[in-house]
């Protein structure tokens, strides 16, 4: 296997397990990317027919399309906040892996116009439903929506997901109007559940077969660059400290995503003082923002974003 972006075959072992089972993740230390070794052989079919029964907001079953939009739906703010500068009352928004439609659900009163693409086509009819908006099913270059006619287009965790990360970038330019914006978002290689901390059953988690790429923010710049676009990346940390202290002490993932991407909460007495417990809530509110900033400013987050333009020159 050669690197995706430089082509080297010096390539090192990111892992041999996944968290379903064996699997190999290899790593370019130039380009800093890593890449799955054995791929699905129709990915349409396995995201429409597969994915979700293994992977979804409950790691112990399958959920259905109204629990994974209720799980994801109430924490979008970080998403929105930064790409509020670019949402105007006339701008028209393509969310292209929008799955069921919790981020348009967010973004779409910001706007005159969102339209989702997915390759679940259940996803994609509940996101429509939900939304009160228009989605597609399938390939994108295949939903018939005119070139250059969005504002805005975005991808959230869903570029690790594609066979050529670089065209798929490169096909999202064609649907951006002149003075448009592309928004991406992938979960990083970086996550200080690997990179900061010493916890074994996190380096088989994190790793799982349908992430076919795995990026820093200099691979992702690059991949952003090679398709076209300029711009600039910010580091974003989702999940709260009360989540990694689980991980630590517990070595593996909270029950619910709800306490993990939500405010970080302390397993206080149902009789605890109310003073006491106002106190203690703002105070672990206080240090989950502290925390979050730290992370941040020494990008060791869970996701990177790149917010950019096509270049002209």
């Amino acid at each position: 296997m050669k690197c995706y972006l430089c082509g080297t075959e010096n390539l090192s072992q990111l892992t041999a397990e996944l968290r379903s089972g064996p699997g190999v993740v290899l790593h370019c230390k130039d380009c800093d990317i890593g890449m799955l070794q054995t791929v699905h052989s129709n990915l349409q079919k396995y995201y429409d027919e597969q994915y979700h029964k293994s992977h979804g907001p409950r790691l112990d079953r399958s959920s259905n399309y109204e629990e994974i939009f209720d799980s994801y739906v109430n924490y979008q703010t970080q998403r929105v906040e930064l790409l509020k500068p670019w949402l105007k009352p006339g701008a028209r928004l393509l969310d292209v892996g929008c799955e069921t439609g919790h981020f348009l659900y967010n973004v779409r009163n910001f706007v005159k116009k969102v339209v989702g693409v997915d390759y679940d086509s259940g996803a994609a009819a509940f996101a429509a439903k939900i939304c009160q908006c228009e989605t597609f099913w399938g390939k994108l270059d295949q939903a018939g929506l005119a070139p250059a006619s969005f504002d805005v287009v975005c991808a959230l965790q869903t570029m690790e997901h594609v066979e050529d990360p670089i065209a798929f970038a490169a096909m999202l330019g064609k649907y951006l109007k002149p003075d448009g914006i592309v928004y991406i978002e992938v979960p990083s290689l970086s996550d200080p559940l690997r990179v900061v901390y010493d916890i074994p059953a996190f380096r088989s988690f994190y790793f799982h077969e349908a992430h076919l790429y795995y990026f820093s923010a200099r691979s992702l710049m690059t991949v952003m660059n090679k398709a076209g676009f300029t711009g600039n990346t910010y580091f974003v940390q989702d999940y709260n400290f009360m989540n990694h202290l689980h991980w630590i002490f517990k070595g593996k993932p909270q029950p619910s995503c709800h306490d993990g991407l939500g405010n970080p909460r302390l397993p206080m007495a149902s009789d605890c003082a109310q003073e006491l417990r106002r106190d203690l809530e703002d105070w672990v509110k206080a240090v989950g923002k502290q925390y979050q900033t730290i992370l941040e400013k020494h990008g060791a987050t869970a996701n990177i974003s790149f917010i950019g333009r096509i270049s002209r020159c």
